[in-house]
């Protein structure tokens, strides 16, 4: 337990994906103007500034890669992970038990997203970033096989 001197860690937990993606980052995006407003800061402050380690399940790990890792605002999160969805699960397949999209176009995207908001000659390098000081964060993701 955090003695008052020593402040605790701030925890940001993303479970679902789907809309739920979406929701919580309204959610955040409505606690993050709540912290520019009582903190008097004159811009929206990014979540990478306030939470120790964000972490994420499903597509909410991507989220938790775009705010953590790639130190989004929650407002460019919320128009990649449009993007995202869009572009990934525009032609879900229902009938097959392989998974409900394709795993290249996940990855031609999220490649995408990542060369958009890095600031490095190589976008790749900001997914290894190890800082100290970088916000830490997890993804937890689990490929589900069926047998027929």
């Amino acid at each position: 337990m955090a003695s008052p001197e020593t402040p605790g860690l701030r925890l940001l937990s993303l479970d679902g994906g789907g809309i739920r993606g979406l929701s919580m980052l309204l959610i955040l995006e409505h606690l993050m103007y709540k912290l520019k407003i009582t903190e008097n800061l004159p811009d929206i402050p990014h979540p990478c500034d306030y939470f120790d380690l964000i972490g994420g399940t499903s597509t909410d790990g991507l989220i938790a890669l775009m705010l953590g890792r790639l130190r989004m605002s929650v407002e460019d999160s919320k128009k990649a992970y449009g993007q995202l969805t869009k572009e990934v699960f525009s032609d879900v397949k229902f009938h097959r038990s392989d998974g409900k999209f394709k795993a290249s176009k996940l990855e031609k995207v999220i490649k995408q997203i990542v060369k958009t908001y890095s600031t490095s000659h190589n976008p790749e390098d900001k997914l290894e970033d190890i800082q100290d000081n970088a916000c830490k964060m997890c993804v937890c993701s689990i490929l589900l096989l069926t047998s027929k």
